[in-house]
């Protein structure tokens, strides 16, 4: 569904996004365009959520709106085999093992197509109580098939 970089501090990591569940046009509206020429801008984390109650509550909620939000998989990709491996090192690294150690969620405000209005919310969770049990509940053979994998649950909702 998309590819490019996820950017959080000084640390970057090559992922492709798929499509588990909710609209895909909330992805294809608040993701960056993927461009060949000049090469796809990063979807850089510049904020935090902490992953407390009240919040994912929230979170929860625009979950129920099938058409105000979609869930994606990061999975690492890279150009051969040395490459995925090197990209899951920075993926795990750079955002999983630090997004776990400040009990976080990475935050990213993306505005509508051809806008300056914030329209979208992009919540980048690692591996947590939160994003295992709603991929349980949307995919369970998928959770099950990349438990060993290095993983970021991905949730856009509208604003």
């Amino acid at each position: 569904m998309w590819q490019g970089l996820l950017a959080l501090k000084n640390d970057q990591a090559a992922v492709q996004m798929h499509f588990v569940s909710g609209s895909p046009r909330i992805a294809h509206a608040s993701l960056p365009p993927v461009m060949s020429e000049g090469g796809t801008p990063p979807v850089r984390i510049a904020q935090r959520m902490r992953l407390e109650q009240a919040q994912l509550e929230g979170v929860a909620r625009k979950m129920q709106m099938v058409e105000e939000h979609c869930i994606l998989l990061a999975l690492p990709c890279g150009r051969d085999h040395m490459d995925v491996l090197q990209q899951s090192n920075n993926l795990r690294n750079g955002f999983i093992n630090y997004l776990q150690s400040k009990q976080a969620a990475g935050i990213v405000n993306s505005n509508a197509p051809g806008s300056q209005q914030p329209a979208y919310v992009i919540h980048i969770f690692p591996s947590c109580d939160f994003s295992s049990e709603n991929l349980a509940r949307i995919a369970p053979d998928l959770l099950h098939s990349i438990a060993e994998i290095a993983h970021l649950l991905i949730m856009i909702a509208t604003v």
